[in-house]
């Protein structure tokens, strides 16, 4: 007795549906060891159900009509489920033989992936290291050969241009040397001296005017009368009848301050210290009475 796929969903449930679903030909080729040993277990679990449920059912029918219910939906259940256990159990066994299944992964240790990680990043540090010194050699060699190519462009004018410059040149400038030392000599002469007399006469030019200007003053100020120089006022806020201090005096009061200061911060300092000895004296007298 086979039932097709629609006649189970209409008969079981929707997880027994699916159960019997994946024993049929196209899906049970697709799983897993897994998952045939998961499926085979509760296909077993189900037939046990079913079948302990259609044997009661039958033996009440039995008993009433004298022939036991074959066509109740009961055991038809009993029996898809019966045939989905040994479509389960016939493809795990030969998944056994063939041994297609791969073992699953061990689950590593803390100190086994930290050791595992460590030498993975050992070798990758190796590599790139590898890799650094063939990228350092590679960029070596070019800059050399560049260097090497740039040197020659460098020294070629270096070395043309004397040979273009000494055999133009050499020849009027001994001529212009020899030729004129005497101009040269008169024109330094006259240009030196020709400032020299201007400066002097405006020199005295200037002491004239100044002496004139100084005469004319004089005589100003002698027919003139003489004007008084005003006064200075001083503005002053001290209050009438209180002598103001000379800088002396407030020298003298800034010192006195100060002194005083100096006096109560080392009485001060000397007390905190006496206070915060006290603890130390005391512990050193119990250690002496323990002694």
């Amino acid at each position: 007795m086979s039932l097709s796929l629609d006649e189970v969903r209409l008969l079981c449930t929707k997880a027994e549906y699916s159960l019997v679903a994946e024993s049929r030909t196209p899906a049970i080729e697709q799983l897993t060891a897994m998952k045939l040993k998961t499926n085979t277990a509760n296909a077993r679990k189900l037939v046990d159900k079913w079948q302990k449920l259609s044997r009661g059912q039958s033996r009440d029918e039995s008993r009433k009509t004298g022939e036991p219910d074959l066509a109740s939906k009961t055991y038809a259940k009993h029996q898809v489920m019966h045939e989905a256990l040994e479509a389960y159990q016939a493809r795990l066994a030969v998944a056994a033989t063939t041994a297609t299944v791969e073992a699953s992964a061990k689950k590593l240790t803390p100190r086994e992936r930290t050791a595992s990680a460590r030498v993975s990043r050992q070798s990758a540090r190796t590599e790139l290291q590898g890799v650094k010194k063939t990228v350092n050699k590679v960029a070596k060699a070019r800059s050399i050969q560049a260097a090497k190519k740039a040197a020659p462009v460098k020294a070629a004018p270096v070395k043309s241009a004397p040979v273009k410059s000494t055999p133009v040149k050499a020849a009027p400038v001994k001529a212009a040397v020899k030729a004129a030392p005497v101009k040269a000599t008169a024109v330094k002469a006259s240009t030196k001296k020709a400032p020299a007399s201007k400066s002097e006469a405006a020199k005295k030019t200037l002491v004239k005017t100044a002496a004139k200007r100084t005469a004319k003053r004089a005589e100003v100020a002698s027919s003139s009368p003489a004007i008084a120089v005003p006064k200075k006022v001083v503005k002053t806020t001290a209050k009438p009848g209180i002598v103001a201090a000379t800088p002396a005096a407030k020298a003298q009061l800034a010192a006195s301050a100060k002194s005083n200061r100096v006096k109560l911060s080392n009485r001060s300092s000397n007390i905190a210290g006496h206070v915060s000895a006290k603890g130390k004296r005391a512990q050193a007298k119990r250690d002496s009475k323990g002694r």
